[in-house]
């Protein structure tokens, strides 16, 4: 396949360090023009995930990015943020298990779950945790006896309308009518309240959405100066795009406009957001095999093609659930495998592909124009790595994919000479002096 070293890996993944002579194309080249293996593999770029936080830092640097675990939990991906200096959102004790395992210091997580387990809260207690997330008064009471000294975070309910996935039929109270009354029954239970988080919605496609939620958010900072809390801490959550032709340049206008107007003196005042699918989104690519083709012809002249399918050993009870979202939305060209420029003369025909189980739901993109192909080849799917793997079931008995890790070697040593530097102390210029081997 490639000329990488290949460095020790887990069970399911392989690291392997590229020479700045190779690239990350380069290898898929060679992995689309050799026989295909028999289970799907993602093919995870690093280097992409070091290229989207410098971005963010360039867009938006007021904000501090805490890294949503759940969206994709690879260890090669947790550890590469976490010497980039992100800090964290866990939602789990799983989740701050492995954040802390990795040498994170607990002040770089948010435990970002509204609803939390008595046990868990024991948890992030005993293990320094402060930041707790919470939106009802049930929760507060549970914290009042659980860990009473907990750094509390009211969420507020502030959906996009145009979303993937959206959050606030579940978690979220109103800003303004059950936002001053839980802060009013937090100051009752003698408890700390630091500051506001919202999310938007998984996938948001609508960035004022994130003017007026910080809008909403400044609201409750004022009111909670009348009750004799000051706040200092503004959490903007997540829904920020992650696939590769989607950038953020909207959203980071949106944020620092509302940032500018609402907050234009931050003394005192940490900003932070929960963004998950903007660092993975792209870094990931499916290589799915076809094992199956069925050809379907016009009965009236079977020389005439009607429609082909194809079918895979991935589907939407593996790494591609989230096209589950995106027919529910209409958004299908995702769900599209990518037409390679070796098939990009052939002839296209109305197809569908369908995953590998037995379930008729397992269907990943239905009658679109597509080249043919044939069995043993790959099927190649870009914008996998959220909420790809961590999705994945073993349903029917189908493995999960493979994952091959590739990073450059200069990109490897340079992260790895960023341990034990201090987070703080990791911006942009700092980072670009670092990564890019330009001067400070």
């Amino acid at each position: 396949m490639s000329t990488a070293t290949k460095l020790p890996s887990g069970d399911r993944s392989s690291f392997n360090l590229l020479d700045e002579t190779e690239s990350v194309e380069a290898v898929l080249e060679q992995v689309l023009a050799a026989p295909a293996e028999e289970n799907p593999f993602h093919l995870l770029d690093l280097d992409d995930v070091v290229r989207k936080h410098l971005n963010w830092l360039r867009e938006l640097p007021r904000v501090k990015p805490f890294y949503a675990v759940k969206c994709n939990d690879d260890e090669s991906i947790v550890k590469t943020l976490a010497l980039l200096g992100t800090g964290f959102d866990c939602a789990s004790k799983g989740e701050i298990s492995q954040v802390l395992g990795l040498g994170v210091g607990a002040e770089r997580i948010i435990y970002a779950h509204p609803i939390k387990a008595k046990e868990s809260l024991v948890f992030a207690r005993n293990n320094g945790v402060g930041k707790v997330t919470f939106d009802n008064e049930c929760e507060l009471k549970k914290v009042a006896k659980y860990y009473p000294e907990a750094e509390l975070v009211l969420r507020i309910r502030h959906d996009s309308d145009k979303v993937l996935i959206s959050l606030g039929k579940k978690f979220g109270c109103d800003a303004r009518l059950d936002g001053p009354e839980l802060i009013r029954k937090a100051q009752e239970l003698g408890l700390n309240v630091i500051g506001v988080s919202f999310h938007v919605g998984c996938g948001s496609l609508d960035a004022d959405c994130f003017y007026n939620a910080i809008k909403s958010a400044k609201f409750l900072f004022e009111f909670a100066d009348t009750v004799g809390y000051r706040f200092s801490l503004l959490d903007i959550g997540g829904g920020f795009p992650g696939d590769v032709d989607k950038p953020i340049g909207e959203f980071a206008t949106a944020i620092n406009r509302a940032l500018d107007e609402f907050f234009p003196n931050l003394d005192g005042i940490q900003v932070i957001a929960e963004p998950g699918r903007y660092y993975v989104g792209s870094a990931v690519r499916l290589l799915a095999t076809i094992n199956g083709k069925k050809i379907i012809r016009d009965p009236a002249d079977s020389s005439r093609i009607l429609q082909v399918m194809y079918y895979i050993n991935d589907g939407v009870f593996g790494t591609l659930f989230d096209w589950v979202s995106l027919r529910a939305i209409n958004d299908l060209s995702r769900a599209i495998p990518i037409i390679t420029k070796q098939k990009r003369e052939k002839v296209q025909f109305k197809t569908t592909v369908w995953g590998p189980t037995c379930d008729s739901t397992d269907i990943v993109c239905e009658d679109v124009d597509f080249p043919e192909h044939d069995i043993g080849e790959y099927l190649l799917f870009e914008n996998i790595g959220a909420y790809g793997i961590t999705f994945a079931t073993n349903f029917n008995g189908f493995p999960k994919p493979t994952i091959q890790i590739y990073v450059k070697k200069q990109t490897w040593n340079a992260l790895a000479a960023l341990d034990g530097i201090k987070w703080q102390d990791k911006t942009f210029n700092f980072l670009q002096s670092k990564l890019q081997n330009k001067p400070e």
